[in-house]
């Protein structure tokens, strides 16, 4: 990727404009980082550490509702955090989707899915697990796609 800096006088207020194919969630996370906005994460507590920390939307591959619990899966990491997954569902980015009554998948991960016999759909994520699509959410899931996949709008 080229890069072009272009340093401003001081009285100038800082941007930054991205000429990009597609917002991947490293291109997100780079925004966010960018816009400093402090609701660009969840905290929630390492399954492996016991510690509290600051999980950034962008890396979370997707997260599981099981026994009154929210795991939320990354590459590296399992985190998990209390609470019904619906109130957690209305603070995500748009580019977070139901999949299932118990499962939300980040929808920069998702390399591909097929169809199943039972109409139900299996997603591949790019930790390489699989997940079922539950049929009710199928439409959901192909319009979050469809919309995703539009350009920008430009300003």
């Amino acid at each position: 990727m080229k890069v072009n800096i272009k340093v401003i006088d001081k009285l100038r207020e800082e941007s930054c404009t991205f000429c990009i194919h597609k917002v991947t969630s490293f291109v997100a996370d780079v925004i966010s980082t960018l816009e400093n906005k402090p609701d660009n994460y969840l905290i929630a507590t390492s399954t492996q550490k016991n510690e509290q920390e600051r999980v950034s939307y962008s890396v979370i591959i997707y997260l599981e509702y099981l026994e009154r619990n929210i795991f939320i899966y990354t590459k590296k990491n399992v985190f998990e955090t209390k609470g019904p997954l619906y109130k957690l569902e209305q603070n995500l980015p748009d580019y977070f989707i139901r999949i299932s009554k118990s499962l939300i998948i980040n929808i920069h991960f998702l390399n591909k899915f097929s169809v199943k016999a039972n109409g139900n759909l299996e997603a591949l994520l790019s930790n390489e697990e699989k997940v079922v699509v539950s049929r009710k959410y199928v439409p959901s899931l192909k319009k979050a796609l469809s919309d995703y996949t539009k350009p920008p709008l430009m300003y």
